[in-house]
């Protein structure tokens, strides 16, 4: 690792950005979690309509913050990367399908929330806690591969390639 001296003046404040919004989904999706499992338990009515309607909203919300969030890595963090390191193009690659995964599971599970809450059938307990219990640890895994990837990636670049990088995500 480079020493601050061999990287000269290097501002992390981009990186601010990210760990909010990271921390936000990962509030969001433990919310989402403690809610199931409270709808799953027996003084609970887990078809409650109010809960159903919490829950489809929390779902739609996550998604769209996740769609923004993953848009602006793959565009101004992730094609860097690719640009100027190809040997970190394997590890920006399946961070990207994590994305997806992400995003196909959060989908997943707002459907069946809000078939439910519509009145198409119960909602599947078992299987909504299965779906937020993957997504919360993929979610998690996910961030700190993304965090570890993204300072590897920074500390590699050149003062030119910092200062694109910075100005491009302040320009999502």
């Amino acid at each position: 690792m480079k020493t601050e001296a061999e990287l000269g003046h290097v501002d992390y404040r981009w990186f601010s950005r990210i760990q909010v919004e990271h921390d936000s989904l990962d509030r969001v999706f433990n919310s989402l979690s403690s809610t199931l499992t409270l709808m799953a338990t027996p003084s609970a009515s887990p078809q409650d309509p109010d809960l159903l309607a919490d829950v489809r909203d929390d779902l739609s919300f996550a998604l769209d913050e996740m769609l923004e969030h993953f848009g602006a890595e793959e565009e101004a963090i992730f094609s860097q990367i690719r640009a100027h390191l190809p040997s970190l193009k394997q590890a920006a690659d399946q961070l990207e399908r994590d994305h997806e995964v992400l995003c196909q599971k959060t989908s997943q599970l707002r459907k069946m929330v809000s078939a439910a809450r519509a009145g198409d059938g119960d909602l599947d307990l078992k299987t909504a806690l299965q779906i937020i219990g993957e997504t919360t640890e993929l979610l998690a895994r996910h961030n700190q591969q993304e965090v570890q990837l993204f300072f590897e990636a920074f500390e590699r670049f050149d003062t030119e390639q910092r200062a694109h990088l910075v100005k491009t995500l302040q320009n999502h």
